[in-house]
């Protein structure tokens, strides 16, 4: 059984090597599904509760991605914004749609309950444009 939750938040992020806009530092109200599988649980007839993946996401999405600018370790914003205290995530790689959602894959299987498994991730930069990850059983 699948079960799935969305998430939303704002940030800011910019493609350093884009050769258009999106080489600009601009922001979006990103929205993400999460969705696991696992067996119904006899007890709760639950795969698992809303609520502990919400907590679960709470964590990265609120706490750490909200109102910050999601940027590549060697973008020249990044002193910037450390030089007037903004809220900052520095990644490795491009904060792409795509590297966003394997970055969440890597996030919430690691704080995911034994029987549960990740299924699916999806990122939507905007209202008409995602990425996906879906995971094999």
């Amino acid at each position: 059984m699948q079960v799935s939750r969305e998430f939303t938040f704002d940030a800011a992020h910019r493609i350093t090597n884009h050769p258009g806009k999106c080489r600009s530092c601009h922001g979006h109200t990103w929205r993400v599904q999460v969705t696991v599988d696992g067996p119904v649980d006899s007890a709760t007839g639950m795969v698992l509760d809303f609520y502990d993946l919400k907590r679960i996401g709470a964590a990265l999405f609120d706490e750490r991605w909200d109102h910050a600018a999601l940027l590549a370790s060697w973008d020249p914003l990044v002193s910037a914004c450390q030089k007037v205290g903004s809220r900052l995530e520095v990644f490795p790689w491009e904060p792409t749609s795509e590297n966003l959602a394997q970055e969440i894959v890597r996030y919430f299987r690691d704080l995911l309950p034994p029987a549960v498994r990740l299924a699916r991730v999806q990122v939507w930069e905007t209202p008409n444009c995602s990425a996906a990850v879906c995971l094999e059983g």
